[in-house]
């Protein structure tokens, strides 16, 4: 039997698109999450809701991993561009996601304040070391998806680093913390949990990611442009060979 394609986005103008592309449609619910299975050139697809933050997106992926047991992931959608080299339209490719808020603070007495530029970012290991780690998607998928980039026409389509936790970060100096720091291109609220939990089920997965804004640059928030998104993550499902 074939295993799915899993495609997981948190809000309809990051699947509606695509579920519309479904052949022999039937939507279901895994708890409180809908989920669309269907048909794409063929292919078995599972486009699963995770709805918008980490914890959603960790028990959604955990379910559907478990039920559908899916060939690979597609985690996509739209996500703030970092920096002063990425604008809005442009697609990130997450060659690696890092968990944003998961962070140490240097010791302060009472009274000398915060400053979350300060913050050492680490992953939190029972019995082992606690430092910075980074869950890398899967290589085989990073290259296919840049060797049909031409199929985006909407803007540039990059490689590199997402950032992923419950925060809209509209500090300026703290968005070019991320940018120079951590190489971060974008970040957003899903992509880390995805990235674990299919790492923890050894299932392949990547982010694909359009940027809606970017506080550096001005560009201004649109969230239609996960349509966008959307249409290139079909040219990728009808063109990919299930691994």
């Amino acid at each position: 039997m074939q295993k799915p394609i899993m495609i997981i986005g948190a809000m309809d103008p990051e699947i509606d698109f695509l579920v519309d592309k479904l052949e022999n449609l039937k939507k279901s619910k895994l708890n409180i999450y809908n989920v669309y299975e269907g048909n794409i050139e063929g292919k078995e697809v599972v486009i699963a809701q995770s709805e918008v933050g980490i914890i959603n997106s960790s028990v959604l992926t955990t379910l559907a991993i478990e039920k559908y047991k899916p060939s690979i992931i597609i985690n996509e959608g739209t996500a703030g561009g970092i920096g002063r080299n990425i604008h809005k339209g442009d697609i990130v490719i997450g060659s690696e996601c890092f968990n944003i808020m998961s962070a140490k603070t240097p010791y302060k007495e009472e009274g000398e304040g915060s400053n979350s530029l300060e913050w050492e970012y680490i992953t939190f290991v029972n019995g082992g070391k606690d430092e910075k780690k980074t869950v890398k998607a899967d290589e085989k998928l990073v290259q296919f998806i840049k060797s049909v980039k031409e199929k985006y026409n909407n803007g540039n389509v990059c490689t590199g680093v997402i950032g992923s936790g419950d925060i809209w970060n509209c500090e300026k100096d703290k968005i070019m913390y991320l940018s120079e720091k951590h190489g971060v291109l974008c970040e957003e609220m899903e992509g880390i949990a995805v990235y674990t939990v299919a790492k923890n089920y050894n299932v392949p997965v990547v982010g694909v990611r359009v940027i809606s804004d970017n506080e550096i640059l001005g560009e201004e928030y649109d969230r239609n442009l996960g349509l966008e998104c959307q249409k290139f993550v079909y040219e990728i499902v009808k063109r990919i060979c299930i691994i």
